[in-house]
C-alpha cells in the first residue's frame, strides 16, 4: 500500500480531462462501458468525485476529484485512465491544485478596531468580535475541506495573475490587492444561489496560479458572471484565462451511454 500524502494545509483538487476516440468507442465492448461506470461509481464512495460530459471538441469526460490524500487521487487517476483507456478514451488534460483559505480575509484582531473606531465597547464589542471570529472560521473551513454539491453543470478554467509593466499584480501593496479582491467578491456574491465558486491554489504546482471551478444549473448563469467579473478591475488589468470547460453532470450509467457507450448489464 503506498504512503499517504497529505498537504499541511488544504486538500488535493485534480482535474481530469478525457477524450474518445469515437471508431474506437463505437467498438468497445459493453464490458469496458461496464468497466468504466463501475470504477465511477466505486471512487464516489471513496472519495469526493464529480463526473461531467463535456460540449465542445476538448473532451468528452471530465472528473473533478478532491481529497486530502494526493496518493488517493493518484490511484483515483490510475484506476480511471485504466478503465477509460479499455473504453477507447485518452487522458489529454489534467490540472492539479490545492484548497486554501484567502490571504485577504479579515482578522478578529483588525475587526475590533474596526469596531472599537465606530464606538463599539464592553460587552457589545466582545460579543461582536466573537461572532466575527466564528464565521471567519466557518469561512475558511469551507474553503479549505469545500463539500461541493452535485448541481447540473460545471465551468472549469484556470488562470494567472497578469505581471507586465504597471499592471504588475505582484507590485501592488497588500491593502491595494485587498480592496480590488473586495470588489471582485462583491460581483460574485451578486450570483449566491445560482453560482457556486471554488478557487484553488496551484503556484508550482501545474502551468498556471489558480484553478476556478464553478458550479451552476443554467448556463447563462455561467456566461453572465464570467462577463460581469471581467469589468472588475482585478480583472480587466490584473486576470490571464486560460480555455474554459464546460460539462453536464451525469451519473456513470448515464455518462458512458452519452460518450458513445453502450451499458449493458
Amino acid at each position: 500500500m503506498p504512503t499517504s500524502n497529505v498537504p499541511g494545509q488544504g486538500w488535493g483538487v485534480l482535474h481530469l480531462l478525457y477524450r474518445a476516440d469515437h471508431a474506437t468507442v463505437r467498438h468497445a465492448p459493453a464490458a469496458a462501458a461496464k468497466e468504466l461506470a463501475t470504477t465511477l461509481e466505486r471512487w464516489q464512495g471513496q472519495l469526493q468525485l464529480h463526473p461531467f460530459t463535456v460540449l465542445g471538441h476538448k473532451g468528452d469526460l471530465l472528473v473533478m476529484a478532491l481529497d486530502e490524500d494526493l496518493t488517493q487521487l493518484r490511484a483515483l487517476q490510475t484506476d480511471l485512465t485504466a478503465a477509460a483507456s479499455h473504453a477507447g478514451l485518452e487522458l489529454v488534460d489534467s490540472y492539479l491544485s490545492l484548497t486554501e483559505g484567502s490571504e485577504y480575509t479579515e482578522t478578529p484582531e483588525r475587526y475590533r478596531e474596526q469596531m472599537a473606531a465606530k464606538g463599539v465597547e464592553g460587552e457589545d464589542l466582545e460579543r461582536r468580535v466573537e461572532q466575527f471570529a466564528e464565521r471567519m472560521e466557518q469561512y475558511t473551513e469551507s474553503k479549505l475541506h469545500p463539500r461541493m454539491p452535485a448541481w447540473e453543470l460545471v465551468c472549469f478554467y484556470p488562470m494567472s495573475h497578469r505581471r507586465e509593466g504597471d499592471d504588475n499584480w505582484y507590485a501592488l501593496d497588500y491593502e491595494e490587492r485587498k480592496r480590488l479582491m473586495g470588489e471582485h467578491g462583491r460581483s460574485g456574491r451578486a450570483y449566491t444561489g445560482r453560482v457556486l465558486q471554488l478557487v484553488t491554489a496551484s503556484t508550482g504546482l501545474d502551468d498556471w496560479e489558480y484553478a476556478v471551478t464553478l458550479f451552476a444549473h443554467d448556463l447563462a448563469d455561467v456566461k453572465d458572471i464570467v462577463y460581469t467579473m471581467r469589468y472588475d478591475e482585478a480583472s480587466v488589468r490584473y486576470a490571464e484565462f486560460g480555455p474554459f470547460v464546460i460539462g453536464m453532470r451525469r451519473e456513470p450509467a448515464e455518462l458512458v451511454e452519452e460518450i458513445g457507450l453502450e451499458h449493458r448489464d
